[in-house]
């Protein structure tokens, strides 16, 4: 919804101290380069959620061991590189980041809650 009402959310240009007119003055492709690298972040996630339903949707089986492991090695590098950034430029406003947050907490309990029955040994024949 961003990347389609406007570029920036409210705690960006407090973060950035400068307004989108200012940045659209100071030259007028930033704000367009801008929102084209919003709109391929926003592209990747959509495409990694798709990838995350189908795998959950049809790999998601007893014993299936892969699947767990592929989702806990699919999902930690795409939180460290999300959250990483922000603490690595100091934008590290709770609230802009709280849906982040959320989304590890709940990342990690459904890796939790999964993996008893993904990794559960199966016999033969079931």
């Amino acid at each position: 919804m961003i990347g389609i009402t406007g570029v920036f959310v409210p705690s960006d240009l407090v973060f950035l101290c400068v307004s989108a007119e200012m940045l659209h003055a100071f030259n007028e492709r930033l704000i367009p380069l801008i929102a084209h690298d919003r709109a391929g972040f926003g592209g990747a996630l959509v495409s990694d959620g798709l990838a995350v339903l189908l795998i959950s949707l049809w790999g998601f089986r007893r014993g299936e061991a892969w699947v767990w492991w592929t989702l806990l090695l699919a999902g930690i590098p795409g939180f460290a590189a999300g959250i990483g950034i922000h603490f690595a430029v100091g934008y590290v406003d709770f609230v802009h980041l709280l849906p982040a947050y959320a989304a590890v907490l709940l990342f990690l309990a459904g890796l939790m809650l999964a993996k008893p029955y993904l990794t559960e040994a199966t016999k033969k024949g079931d």
